[in-house]
C-alpha cells in the first residue's frame, strides 16, 4: 500500500511517527519507523497488533528503562582484518548488551548464548565509552605497579641527588622533561662527570641533567609505559578479533532489534496514549476517539457511520472541529493500518483501506504559480486517478476558493463521483446546496460540528443525521469585530440560508429531545430488568424454601414410619395369629396405604426438584438411568468422559456422562403381606449371575422372611466378580434398620465372595 506525501503532511503523520520513534532500542530501528509501513494486508495488522499487545503486557511489569539504547554500529564495525577502533568495539559491547536485555524482557532468557554475554561484560569492562582501556584492568595491574615502583625509585633518586649536590643544582626540585626525569643543574657544570646533558634553558643558565643511575630509571619507566601500552593493544587487538568473527551474527541480531524497535515503540505509545484496539469491520465507528498530537487537550469525538454510508458531509462552525475530526478519522486509519491500535474506545471499528487520500489546508504557491482553488482542483484531481473501491477520501472544504455557486455545483459533483467510486469520502463545506444534496441521496449522511448557542461556543461533538450552520455571525462577533459590521451583515442574511439556519437549529433541538427520550429509555429498561431480575431471585427463594419444606415433611413421615413400624409388625403377627378382626385388618391397610401414598407424593416432588439440579458425582454401585429410554442400571466404572454401566439385562457398555443421571433408589414400601402363607427364609440366599438389581430385590425378600421367621442370621453368596454385587448389597444392608451387623464371611467359608447378616 502507497501512502502520498500529501496525505503524509495533511494528517501530520510524521509528528505522531517521530514521538514513536523515540523509544526504540536502535538507530535503525528509529529510521524503520516510517509511513511506508502503512498496509492493507488485515493478517499483518493482526499479527503486529498481537505482537504490540504482547509487549505492552510485558511493559506492565517491567522497569521504566528496560535497556539502554544503542548507537548505530555498522557504520564502524566491518569484517576487514585491520584492528577495529576502540569505541567500534566498545558500541558493539553496548549492542550486545542491549541485545541480551532485550532477550530477558521478552522473557527468552534460554536463547542467550554464554558466549555473547562473556564478550559483552569482557567489553564494558575492559573500555571506557570513548574506547579506552580502563587502568583499573587486571592485566595491566601488575605492569602499571611496576611502572609506579620505577617511577617512586626514580623520584627518590633525584630528592637525594639534589639534596648532596645542592651546590651544583639550580633548583631544589627535579623536573619532567619528555616523558623523563631531569636535575636541572647550573651552566658551568656542563663536565659533570657520570651526567648526560640532554638539553638546556632558553637563557642558557640551567642545564638538564641526567645522572647515570636516573638515566636507567628513566629508560626502565619508558620501557614499563611501553609495556602497558603494548598490553592494552594486545586486549584491544583480542577484543577486535572476537568482534570482527561476530559481524555475521551481529548483522542477525540487528534484524531482530529493528522488528523488536517496530513492536517496542508502538507498545509504549499505545501504553502512554491509552491507545485501544479497535475491531475490524466494513462499517466505520470512532468512540471517543483522540489526535494523538493533542495530548490532554484533545477533545473525544465520536462518529458511527452506517455501512451503507459512503459519503459524509460535516458541516458547523469556522474552528468548531470539522478539519481536526477529518484528520483524526484519517490519521486513525493510517495509525490502524499500522500497528493496529489507535487511541480510542476498544468497541470503536474501522475499516481496512487500500488508500487514504487527503485534501487537506490551503496549497497556494507562488513559486508554482498556483492560487489555493486550482492547487485543490490539481490534487484533487490526482486522487481522482489514485483512488479505488477500497479507499478513503479526505477533502477539506470542497469547492472553496472560488464562485459560491460553482464552487456548490462542482462539490455536489465530486461528492456523488467518490460516493460511486471509494469505500468511504468524508468532506466538510459550508454550502448549504451540498448539505440539502447529502439529504437527498442515498448512501450519503450530514454530521455537524455542535454549536453552543448559549455561550457561543462550539462544543466539537459530532452531530450525525444534522447539517451544520455556519455561524459565521456569531464567530465574528466573538473574535469582537465592530458591532456595525455584525449588525449590517445580519441584516443582509435573508431568504434561504437564514431558513436553513432555522431548520438546521429546530433539527437540533429534536435530536436533543430524542437523546432525552432514549436515556430516559435506557433507564426505564435497566430498571425494568433489575425488577425481572429481583423477581427471579425472589422466585428462586421461594422454590428453594418449598423444598426445604417438602424434604422436611419426607423427614417427618419416615421418622413417623421408624416409630410405629415395630408396632406394625405386631399387627403383623396377629394377622398372622389370627388375633385380628378382619375390619380391624381393613382400617390398618388404608392407614398404611395413606401413609405410604403421602410419602411417595413428597419425595417424587423433591426428587423432581433434585434432579433439575443434579451435580452429584457418580460412583461404582450408583443406580442410573440410561439414554432417552431411561434404561435403569448401575455404575461399574467413571472414566474421563464416559461412564462404564451394567444395565439389568446384564449388558455392560460405556455411556456418555451426558446421557446418564442419577436414578432414584427404588424404596422398599412399606406394605405388609396378610395371610398365613409367606416365603420361607433360608440360611444361606446365592445371588451370583444375578444383576445388582435382582440381587437386592432377593436379599429384601430374604430379610421379610426372615424377620417373620424369627430367623437371627444368614448368609448371601455374591461371588467375587468386579466387586458390584458385594458393594452394592453392603450399601443396600447399611440402609436397613432391621440388620443388626454385616461383615464378609471367613476365608476358609468363601472370603470377599460371601456375606454374613446379623439381624436385631
Amino acid at each position: 500500500m502507497k501512502i502520498t506525501e500529501r496525505t503524509v503532511k495533511d494528517t501530520e503523520l510524521d509528528k505522531v511517527l517521530d514521538i514513536i520513534r523515540k523509544s526504540a532500542l536502535s538507530p535503525e530501528g528509529r529510521a524503520y519507523i516510517t509511513p511506508g509501513l502503512v498496509t492493507d494486508d488485515s493478517s499483518l495488522i493482526s499479527s503486529r497488533a498481537d505482537r504490540i499487545e504482547e509487549y505492552m503486557n510485558l511493559l506492565s511489569g517491567a522497569a521504566p528503562d528496560p535497556f539502554p539504547s544503542v548507537s548505530d554500529i555498522f557504520s564502524y564495525v566491518t569484517s576487514t582484518h585491520a584492528d577495529l577502533p576502540g569505541e567500534s568495539i566498545y558500541r558493539a559491547g553496548e549492542f550486545l548488551h542491549s541485545y541480551i536485555s532485550m532477550l530477558v524482557f521478552l522473557e527468552k532468557e534460554e536463547d542467550v548464548h554464554d558466549e555473547d554475554r562473556e564478550l559483552s561484560e569482557d567489553i564494558l569492562s575492559s573500555l571506557d565509552a570513548d574506547g579506552f582501556v580502563y587502568d583499573d584492568h587486571p592485566r595491566l595491574l601488575p605492569l602499571i605497579r611496576e611502572r609506579d615502583e620505577i617511577r617512586a625509585e626514580r623520584v627518590r633518586f633525584s630528592s637525594r641527588f639534589i639534596a648532596d649536590n645542592r651546590t651544583l643544582v639550580q633548583q631544589s626540585e627535579a623536573m619532567f622533561r619528555n616523558e623523563r626525569v631531569v636535575i636541572p643543574i647550573r651552566s658551568d657544570q656542563k663536565r659533570m662527570p657520570g651526567c648526560y646533558i640532554s638539553g638546556a634553558s632558553a637563557s642558557g643558565n640551567t642545564l638538564f641533567a641526567e645522572p647515570a643511575e636516573l638515566m636507567a630509571l628513566n629508560n626502565e619507566a619508558v620501557i614499563a609505559e611501553e609495556r602497558i601500552r603494548a598490553e592494552k593493544m594486545r586486549i584491544l587487538h583480542e577484543l577486535s578479533d572476537k568482534v570482527r568473527n561476530l559481524v555475521p551474527v551481529l548483522r542477525r541480531m540487528l534484524d531482530e532489534v529493528i522488528d523488536f524497535d517496530f513492536h517496542y515503540s508502538f507498545a509504549v505509545w499505545a501504553r502512554k496514549t491509552k491507545a485501544m484496539r479497535p475491531q475490524s469491520g466494513e462499517s466505520l465507528s470512532l468512540i471517543a476517539a483522540r489526535h494523538p498530537l493533542l495530548g490532554e487537550k484533545a477533545v473525544p469525538v465520536s462518529i458511527t457511520l452506517d455501512k451503507a454510508v459512503h459519503a459524509l458531509v460535516l458541516s458547523g462552525a469556522n474552528a468548531g472541529g470539522k478539519t481536526v475530526t477529518m484528520k483524526t478519522i484519517a490519521l486513525l486509519s493510517l495509525l490502524n493500518q499500522i500497528c493496529g491500535y489507535i487511541p480510542a474506545d476498544r468497541h470503536s471499528v474501522l475499516p481496512v483501506f487500500s488508500s487514504v487520500l487527503t485534501d487537506i489546508g490551503d496549497g497556494q504557491s507562488i513559486l508554482d504559480d498556483a492560487s489555493t482553488f486550482s492547487s485543490h482542483m490539481k490534487n484533487i484531481a490526482s486522487i481522482c486517478r489514485a483512488l479505488d473501491s477500497s479507499s478513503l477520501v479526505i477533502l477539506d472544504e470542497l469547492g472553496s476558493g472560488t464562485d459560491p455557486e460553482e464552487g456548490a455545483a462542482l462539490s455536489r459533483a465530486m461528492l456523488s463521483y467518490f460516493a460511486k467510486h471509494t469505500a468511504l469520502t468524508c468532506i466538510t463545506s459550508h454550502y448549504s446546496q451540498v448539505k440539502s444534496f447529502a439529504y437527498s441521496e442515498p448512501g450519503m449522511m450530514n454530521a455537524s460540528m455542535e454549536f453552543d448557542e448559549k455561550s457561543g461556543l462550539p462544543t466539537y461533538r459530532v452531530l450525525e443525521g444534522i447539517p451544520g450552520d455556519s455561524h459565521a455571525i456569531e464567530t465574528a462577533r466573538r473574535m469582537h469585530v465592530p458591532k456595525e459590521i455584525i449588525d449590517a451583515a445580519s441584516l443582509e442574511l435573508q431568504g434561504g440560508d437564514v431558513q436553513t439556519g432555522r431548520i438546521i437549529k429546530a433539527l437540533i433541538a429534536k435530536e436533543r429531545t430524542l437523546d432525552r427520550k432514549i436515556t430516559e429509555i435506557s433507564i426505564l429498561k435497566k430498571a425494568e430488568a433489575k425488577a425481572v431480575e429481583d423477581l427471579a431471585e425472589k422466585e428462586r427463594e421461594l422454590d428453594k424454601k418449598e423444598n426445604e419444606l417438602r424434604k422436611e415433611g419426607v423427614r417427618e413421615i419416615n421418622e413417623y414410619l421408624r416409630n410405629t413400624r415395630k408396632e406394625l409388625e405386631k399387627l403383623v403377627m396377629d394377622v398372622r395369629t389370627g388375633t385380628l378382626t378382619s375390619e380391624k385388618t381393613k382400617r390398618v391397610k388404608s392407614y398404611i396405604k395413606s401413609v405410604e401414598d403421602e410419602k411417595a407424593r413428597e419425595e417424587s416432588l423433591v426428587r423432581e426438584e433434585e434432579e433439575a439440579e443434579d451435580t452429584t458425582p457418580f460412583a461404582a454401585g450408583d443406580p442410573v438411568l440410561c439414554g432417552k429410554a431411561q434404561a435403569r442400571g448401575s455404575v461399574v466404572a467413571v472414566n474421563d468422559k464416559s461412564i462404564s454401566v451394567l444395565l439389568e439385562n446384564g449388558l455392560r457398555m460405556d455411556i456418555k456422562k451426558s446421557m446418564v443421571r442419577h436414578a432414584p433408589r427404588e424404596e422398599r414400601k412399606s406394605s405388609v403381606e396378610f395371610g398365613r402363607a409367606h416365603k420361607k427364609a433360608d440360611y444361606t440366599i446365592d445371588v451370583r449371575g444375578e444383576t445388582l438389581q435382582e440381587a437386592i430385590r432377593s436379599v429384601d425378600d430374604q430379610l421379610e422372611a426372615a424377620i417373620l421367621s424369627s430367623l437371627p442370621s444368614f448368609s448371601i453368596i455374591h461371588g467375587y466378580g468386579d466387586g458390584i454385587l458385594s458393594r452394592g448389597l453392603h450399601e443396600y444392608l447399611k440402609t436397613r434398620r432391621e440388620v443388626k451387623d454385616y461383615r464378609f464371611a471367613r476365608p476358609e467359608d468363601g472370603g470377599m465372595g460371601k456375606t454374613y447378616v446379623e439381624l436385631f
